[in-house]
């Protein structure tokens, strides 16, 4: 029997360079989102710690006792919505990279079903209600951002 051929042998290859691993690799996304969403919820705690009312308490103290428990403040700030931002960040990004491996279509339904996925999986302690809620929300957060073309598939398709 002769040997047929390999029809994909001439076809072109994406060379393999750091940012084709980057994006393939479900895991390093998620990695790198956590990261990104951590520091921008990090730089986030000062801003929304300026927008808060002064604690009451505080106002009779000399000011350098006030400045630094302001400081311990925005640094317990910084953390929590560095945690935050990392925990959605990296729960979206895994999420949506396994809709579009699962579903190989990389379109505008791979964020709002990643969306579905991190609103319910964020609610998961509420039960059930509340995770067709987070669901709910955030895809149709996600639907929105796409349809306004900020997402990474412009408008719908």
């Amino acid at each position: 029997a002769a040997e047929q051929p390999d029809p994909m042998a001439g076809a072109p290859q994406a060379p393999l360079t750091t940012t084709n691993v980057w994006r393939e690799s479900c895991t390093l996304v998620g990695i790198g989102s956590t990261v990104i969403g951590g520091i921008f919820g990090a730089l986030l705690g000062p801003v929304f710690y300026a927008f808060e009312a002064a604690n009451p308490a505080h106002a009779d103290l000399p000011m350098r006792q006030q400045l630094r428990l302001a400081g311990r403040d925005i640094a317990q700030r910084s953390r929590t919505w560095g945690k935050n931002f990392g925990v959605i960040g990296g729960l979206f990004s895994i999420s949506e990279c396994f809709v579009a491996k699962t579903r190989a279509s990389h379109d505008m339904w791979n964020p709002v079903i990643g969306g579905c996925i991190t609103g319910g999986g964020l609610a998961a302690r509420g039960g059930p209600q509340a995770c067709a809620f987070g669901c709910a929300g955030f895809a149709a957060f996600s639907l929105a951002i796409e349809a306004a073309g900020f997402g990474q598939h412009g408008s719908a398709e």
